[in-house]
């Protein structure tokens, strides 16, 4: 008997070591860790941008995830990776800010619950850090007017009909208008920032969609400068009207009646921070979990911080955090039946990722009325 349950122990170990074990892309024998404990696949986030082969090389060396954090087969990335065939570089259209198309009755609404939030790429294992071209086609870049007449893209929104973005309250007025521009122009169906045709292994998205920004609508509770930025989230309203593709599609907002429990699973996805602390030029998503509201409430009490009910704590964990993403980024669900929703708009933290504290997001929900009459008013 003695001897059975020696045999069992030893079996399986033997299973946990093989586990434990991976090959990674170039065939070499080698372990399967956290990304963060992967010096050398983390050291490609230094070139910029980013080429199409390593991003391959990145997916291909993942092996499984450590709760939200994904794990690699970890290894040197290649000498040379595979030539990737890009179609030649295109000459960008100017924004057209003269043309100004007409109003739309059906601009009116948030787009139909039937008709908004479905991803075009379908299912797949979420959790890892890069996006396909066409994942979360409702994502908007928003684009600032500087000083020294150049366009910067900051902050982040999400696509909730043709003529409208929902992003946060400091991405439209206050302190980003003196640090950074004015807001100018809105760019739908971006992947990578440094590049006029992005491709990944050969499949190439359409051009980017460049609209600009007719107008923008700030909760009128919001006071910038506030610690708490309660009240952060604001309505952007385009000039012209977007074209849906396969590569930018709406968002649902979320239901009125949806209670996130803890633990929940939420995402967030941008050009936000790398492992790394710079801003990444192409588009990351990350995965976690809604982190107890009691908690976070009194975490940010003792920073000067007091939340309200209309705010949402997520992350807490290292790294995982809306650092990933972008101010004004959604904080999304999907549904049970596949379609995507949006829960919060990313707004602050204490930090970057730091363990323990999770990002504050404005919770959608507590806001629909106002968004939809915002919508609904300015749409003349």
């Amino acid at each position: 008997m003695k001897c059975q349950i020696v045999v069992l122990c030893l079996s399986l170990l033997w299973s946990y070591v093989v586990s434990e074990t991976c090959q990674t892309p170039l065939g070499a024998t080698s372990k399967c860790v956290s990304l963060y404990d992967c010096k050398e696949l983390v050291s490609a986030f230094e070139t910029r941008p980013l080429p199409n082969a390593v991003v391959s090389f990145l997916r291909q060396s993942q092996c499984g995830f450590e709760g939200y954090v994904p794990r690699v087969c970890c290894g040197p990335l290649p000498a040379t990776g595979p030539t990737t065939t890009l179609p030649p570089k295109t000459t960008r259209a100017p924004i057209a800010t003269g043309v100004v198309d007409p109003v739309n009755p059906e601009d009116s609404f948030p787009t139909p619950q039937d008709k908004c939030g479905i991803d075009t790429n379908g299912d797949r294992i979420y959790g890892g850090q890069f996006t396909d071209l066409d994942e979360y086609p409702w994502m908007v870049l928003m684009g600032y007017l500087t000083k020294e007449g150049k366009m910067s893209y900051q902050c982040g929104g999400v696509l909730i009909n043709k003529r409208y973005a929902l992003t946060a309250a400091h991405c439209v007025i206050g302190e980003i208008e003196n640090a950074v521009g004015k807001l100018k122009s809105a760019r739908l169906g971006e992947y990578d920032i440094q590049t006029d045709v992005d491709c990944i292994d050969n499949e190439c998205a359409e051009p980017y969609q460049e609209i600009p920004v007719m107008s923008a609508h700030p909760h009128p509770g919001f006071v910038d400068g506030k610690i708490n930025r309660e009240d952060d989230i604001a309505i952007v309203r385009f000039a012209q009207r977007a074209r849906y593709t396969y590569f930018v599609q709406p968002i649902c907002l979320v239901d009125p009646n949806l209670r996130l429990a803890e633990g929940s699973d939420v995402y967030v996805a941008g050009w936000g921070k790398t492992l790394l602390g710079t801003r990444s030029p192409v588009k990351l998503k990350l995965g976690m979990p809604i982190f107890n509201r009691s908690k976070c409430f009194e975490k940010y009490k003792k920073v000067g911080a007091e939340l309200t009910e209309k705010q949402i704590c997520a992350g807490g964990a290292f790294a995982e955090d809306a650092c990933r993403g972008d101010s004004g980024g959604p904080l999304m669900r999907r549904r049970p039946n596949g379609v995507w929703e949006s829960v919060g708009v990313v707004s602050f933290g204490y930090g970057c990722g730091r363990d323990g504290w999770p990002g504050v997001y404005t919770s959608v929900a507590k806001y629909l009325p106002w968004i939809k009459e915002t919508i609904r008013s300015t749409n003349v």
